[in-house]
């Protein structure tokens, strides 16, 4: 372990993308920034910024149960840690602000022990916290990333995709629960329903490239969960289809929502601001933030 202190700077992600249901996700340029010292004489964290009021500031908290995995691993004592934590991804929105909290602590455990573990057993690792790979493996390898189960296996494949991509997200003032928002989807899915999905699934990882509006309009559009999760939310459904008509790429919600992102490779500012007015047209509370995707995903300052 070279430093005492450092800095892990660790993204916002967003899964599905549509029809790629648990199966694809990526890292935004959107960051939460952990600091650590380690072997200190007492246990600390501090949060700054989303959470500060409602997260866990003791041995519950996500990053330190994270931290401790690797640890808990090879059956070796946790070293007491002081942790600042600066959230920037709002909770509950979609965002995978649990997943960046994960990664920080695993990447964190990794480096005190000198890069015992590899980023995919990192990854493997994580799911006794994070049982969605699509969030997870993005947060630590960056990019857009496909995940494949097989049997006790997990796979990730690095997806290519146009470099001008700029994502606009609209975040709304609202929290969704993951696991109740999945509760929620049907236990089984027509034939009609699941080839729509493959089939779009598809053309979206044939598209990312090389993109045109006529085939990623199609490509984003999802048979299975998204309409579901917005059941709550009309005029947030009515905005995920306009955004297509405002000049998008194709548009999707964001893991569980609420959060809606809308893709151009274009100048984004007619879309947002279109969007924009839209939101206050329809009384719709919510912030917006225009990113793109981030090739590197979580990492240490020293």
């Amino acid at each position: 372990m070279p430093n005492k202190k450092i800095q892990i700077f660790s993204p916002a992600t967003l899964a599905n993308l549509g029809p790629g249901f648990d199966t694809i996700g990526l890292a935004v340029d959107i960051w939460n920034i952990f600091e650590f010292e380690f072997d200190t004489e007492n246990f600390n964290i501090q949060i700054q910024g989303e959470g500060e009021k409602t997260l866990p500031n003791d041995s519950s908290n996500l990053v330190y149960k994270s931290f401790s995995l690797p640890f808990d691993f090879l059956k070796i004592n946790i070293p007491k840690i002081s942790l600042n934590i600066k959230n920037k991804i709002k909770l509950e929105s979609g965002m995978g602000s649990s997943s960046s909290a994960i990664s920080a602590g695993l990447v964190a455990a990794n480096y005190y022990l000198s890069d015992k573990f590899t980023k995919t057993e990192l990854i493997k690792m994580s799911q006794s916290l994070e049982s969605h790979y699509d969030n997870i493996a993005p947060c630590i390898l960056g990019g857009i990333q496909l995940c494949v189960l097989n049997k006790d296996d997990i796979l990730f494949s690095d997806i290519e995709y146009d470099q001008n991509l700029k994502i606009i997200l609209t975040v709304p003032d609202l929290k969704t629960n993951t696991e109740r928002s999945r509760s929620n989807l049907p236990k089984k899915l027509s034939v009609k329903d699941f080839v729509h999905n493959m089939s779009r699934f598809g053309l979206l990882i044939n598209s990312l490239k090389s993109p045109n509006i006529k085939d990623t309009q199609i490509a984003f559009r999802d048979a299975f969960h998204q309409d579901i999760r917005l059941n709550n939310f009309p005029k947030l459904k009515l905005l995920l289809n306009k955004i297509n008509e405002m000049g998008a790429l194709g548009s999707f919600v964001c893991g569980s929502g609420p959060t809606i992102a809308g893709i151009t490779n274009e100048d984004p500012m007619s879309i947002f601001y279109e969007i924009a007015d839209y939101c206050d047209k329809q009384a719709i509370e919510c912030r917006f933030i225009i990113t793109r995707i981030s090739k590197k995903g979580t990492y240490i300052k020293e």
